[in-house]
């Protein structure tokens, strides 16, 4: 009879009196929604029971989902194959793995990198070897596989650590408390924070004033979410924008003029910032790929990014010209805005920081600051 891991697992925990601790069936559905999976059989049985924490069973050096110190970015890049930098290679099977909705789930000595197809229901462990840079059957399913390291790494099935690790895949945030902004607030608002000047804040004020709408922004703790989703940092005006209206301008923006209002899933949000960084990356604009924690604000084409950097506090400002090879460096104290063109591959400041954009905005897109009408007017970047 073959052997079963969860079998092997609650023998393992009421022997050494453990716990294993799971994803809930609403979480799961948010993970195979974020990561783009299957969750099915054998390894959803798994997640359900020990996805966080095997009670020590199997360590993080074998189950990367128990990496206590990896970020939600971390599991993400590594379920996107993030780790083949062999560009032949992503070429030739890349983007057919991952319309097997690929998860990878171990990691062994570092270097082979062990996954699942989840939308084959044989559930096959396949196994990346670095070193090679091939792609392999390993001959085994979940089940053996996960029987496997057990005989392999702990075949007495005592604990590993005093205090097993503990992962997750997903981020935690409280979203109960909802953050709407009408006339009174803002004009309290503008007041605290001696407002009274910036134009931005003016043409809401007008706005809410002339047609009776609110503005619904993200709470502290959503924020904290969204920095730990998109590895940024939220700070200055553009806190100060999601706060207030991050999820929607009550109508005097949509979805054409910040992409913050469109109907896309946070996976799809997920990969654009992934792609982007990796063009960015690629045509060497040192500052502004995974280092400077960009955010795209909007999607001009399939080509053209309208984007922040949110990492630096000097936040410094680059022009870079593909024709020439030139790079250019100004100085400048506020959050700017950059466009960035994949097909010249040229990077150029707007001239504008995030508020002096949206400013501007409203002014080419609503001067009359109209309710805009059929079209998208809210989104959100945080709840899955």
């Amino acid at each position: 009879m073959n052997k079963r891991y969860m079998d092997i697992l609650k023998e393992y925990l009421k022997k050494n009196e453990r716990k294993a601790i799971g994803y809930s069936e609403e979480e799961i559905t948010k993970i195979e929604k974020l990561y783009d999976i299957e969750a099915k059989g054998d390894f959803r049985e798994f997640l359900e029971y020990a996805g966080r924490c095997g009670g020590g069973l199997l360590e993080d050096y074998t189950i990367i989902l128990y990496r206590e110190l990896w970020s939600i970015q971390s599991f993400l890049r590594k379920n996107y194959f993030g780790f083949i930098d062999d560009e032949d290679f992503e070429e030739k099977v890349f983007y057919d793995e991952l319309k097997r909705k690929p998860f990878i789930f171990s990691i062994e000595m570092e270097t082979y990198y062990f996954y699942i197809r989840t939308a084959d229901d044989d559930l096959k462990v396949y196994c990346f070897d670095e070193n090679e840079e091939k792609l392999k059957d390993t001959g085994m399913d979940f089940n053996e596989y996960m029987v496997d390291l057990v005989e392999r790494y702990n075949p007495e099935l005592k604990p590993i650590l005093e205090i097993p690790s503990i992962g997750e895949l997903l981020v935690q945030c409280d979203t109960s408390e909802k953050r709407i902004t009408g006339l009174r607030e803002i004009r309290e608002y503008i007041s605290s924070e001696r407002k009274e000047n910036k134009e931005l804040f003016i043409l809401l004020e007008r706005y809410l004033e002339k047609n009776r709408k609110e503005f619904t922004g993200y709470n502290d703790d959503e924020i904290r979410g969204i920095e730990e989703l998109y590895d940024i940092e939220v700070k200055g005006d553009f806190r100060e924008f999601l706060s207030i209206a991050g999820k929607s301008l009550g109508g005097l923006l949509g979805e054409e003029e910040l992409s913050l209002y469109n109907d896309w899933s946070i996976r799809e949000r997920i990969v654009l910032q992934y792609n982007f960084q990796e063009y960015v990356q690629k045509d060497k604009f040192r500052g502004k790929g995974r280092d400077g924690k960009p955010f795209i604000i909007d999607l001009k084409s399939n080509s053209e990014y309208i984007f922040i950097t949110t990492r630096d506090n000097d936040l410094k400002v680059y022009h870079y010209s593909r024709e020439n090879r030139t790079l250019k460096e100004t100085e400048n104290n506020n959050l700017k805005v950059y466009y960035y063109n994949t097909e010249k591959k040229e990077l150029k400041e707007t001239g504008m920081n995030f508020s002096e954009y949206v400013t501007d905005l409203i002014k080419r897109y609503n001067p009359e600051l109209e309710e805009l009408k059929d079209v998208s007017v809210s989104g959100d970047i945080i709840n899955i």
